[in-house]
């Protein structure tokens, strides 16, 4: 006599991969505006001149000639407006020939920040 068939195991959940446009909050606009970043280092405080590479309301790439460590509190100063906001270096940088590519996280969302509108969150560029 055979015996009753037994359940399949249940397969483990697959977590999906996660593209990284997906996981970003919004989207990123390239844009070049010069910036100054008000820093304490080694206790003094100190301004140090930057570019953007990109942005978003929540922050920005810039480029630097000095290295900031990961979660680095700092004031990120808009080169034309003088406006400035909080941050912090999100994740770590990325040296390149024109620089360190750092990632900086606003303290709070900031889209007026930049002075530019940004493209709806789920416009894609092959939408054009």
């Amino acid at each position: 006599m055979e015996s009753p068939a037994r359940p399949l195991a249940a397969a483990a959940p697959v977590k999906a991969a996660v593209s990284s446009q997906e996981r970003r909050r919004g989207q990123r606009v390239l844009l070049r505006i010069r910036a100054n970043i008000h820093v304490a280092l080694q206790g003094k405080a100190t301004t140090l001149d930057a570019a953007t590479l990109s942005v978003t309301p929540q922050g920005a790439v810039v480029v630097m000639k000095q290295n900031l460590a990961v979660e680095t509190r700092l004031v990120l100063e808009h080169g034309s407006t003088k406006q400035r906001v909080d941050c912090k270096v999100a994740r770590p940088s990325r040296a390149t020939a024109e620089g360190f590519h750092i990632p900086l996280e606003f303290d709070a969302p900031a889209p007026g920040f930049w002075k530019i509108n940004f493209p709806p969150s789920d416009w894609r560029p092959d939408d054009v």
